[in-house]
C-alpha cells in the first residue's frame, strides 16, 4: 500500500469511527432508560439481528468467556429480555432467544438512531445526501467483494 492509499485509509477510518461513536452515543441514551448494561445490550443485538444462538456462539461473537456470557444472559433472562431453551440436537446445550420485551429495546434504539440521522441529514443539501449514500453503498460493496474474495464473513 502506498502513502496515498495509507493516508486515505487512515482518514476514512477516523471519519467512520467518529460517525459510529456519535450514532452509538445516541442509541446508548435510550439503553440507559432500560435496566440493562451496554454488554447486555450487545447480546440483545446479536439475537435481534441474527436470531437464536447457542451460548457458545454468543461468547465467540462477543469475544468473551462463557462464564461472562452466562452472567449476562442470566440477568437478561431474569429481566425477561431473553429466554433459554434446551437444544433439541444437543441436550447439553441451550439456545438463547430474544423476547418481545427485548425486541422493543432494540427497536427503540434503532428509532432513536434513525431520528438522529434524520436530524443530521436535514442539515445537508440533497446533493450531499445523495453523494453520501452513494459513497457508503460503494464502500459496502467493496467490503462485500473483499470478504467474498478472501472467503471471510
Amino acid at each position: 500500500m502506498n502513502n496515498t492509499q495509507n493516508d486515505s485509509a487512515s482518514k476514512t477510518e477516523q471519519v467512520l469511527r467518529s460517525v459510529y461513536i456519535r450514532i452509538k452515543r445516541e442509541g446508548r441514551k435510550v439503553v440507559k432508560s432500560f435496566p440493562i448494561t451496554p454488554a447486555q445490550f450487545d447480546v440483545l443485538q446479536i439475537l435481534f439481528f441474527h436470531g437464536k444462538k447457542r451460548m457458545s456462539d454468543i461468547s465467540q461473537t462477543l469475544g468473551i468467556t462463557k462464564s461472562t456470557t452466562t452472567g449476562l444472559v442470566d440477568r437478561l433472562i431474569e429481566a425477561e429480555f431473553v429466554r433459554k431453551n434446551q437444544s433439541h440436537e444437543d441436550r447439553r446445550a441451550y439456545i438463547i432467544d430474544i423476547t418481545n420485551k427485548g425486541r422493543k429495546v432494540i427497536e427503540k434504539v434503532i428509532e432513536r438512531r434513525i431520528k438522529f440521522l434524520e436530524d443530521i441529514l436535514g442539515i445537508m443539501d440533497d446533493k450531499s445526501k445523495k453523494q453520501l449514500q452513494s459513497s457508503l453503498n460503494s464502500l459496502l460493496e467493496a467490503m462485500e467483494q473483499y470478504y467474498d474474495r478472501e472467503g471471510k464473513s
